[in-house]
């Protein structure tokens, strides 16, 4: 039989979803890089030492000497989580590089698209 109207399973289904989705300090203008409350974390620890390791030379992170690669994690992994991301211009640039067969961004024929 054919719903004519939503039953609670669906409705509760849908609510909760919504309320996952929210974001931080939202207004609604859809455009903060907020990152949503519900946000799925990455392992660092499937990364090698010396990806670690140029990630926190590449952002010029201060660390004392001779880590290991716990405590490289465990900074990384505080860096990673404060870098704001804009979901739409991420999304749409990947679809951008997608399309046009790219598989390295080329800033020279970047048409704005970041």
């Amino acid at each position: 039989a054919r719903h004519l109207y939503i039953c609670d399973f669906h409705k509760n289904l849908i609510q909760s979803v919504r309320n996952r989705r929210k974001r931080k300090g939202s207004d609604d203008d859809g455009d903060s890089p907020v990152q949503d409350v519900d946000t799925p974390e990455v392992d660092l620890y499937q990364l090698q030492v010396n990806t670690l390791r140029r990630y926190k030379r590449h952002f010029k992170l201060q660390t004392r000497p001779g880590l290991n690669k716990a405590q490289l994690v465990e900074i990384i992994g505080c860096h990673f989580r404060t870098i704001p991301v804009n979901e739409k211009d991420t999304l749409t640039y990947f679809i951008y590089l997608v399309k046009n067969d790219k598989n390295k961004p080329d800033l020279k024929m970047d048409s704005g698209v970041h």
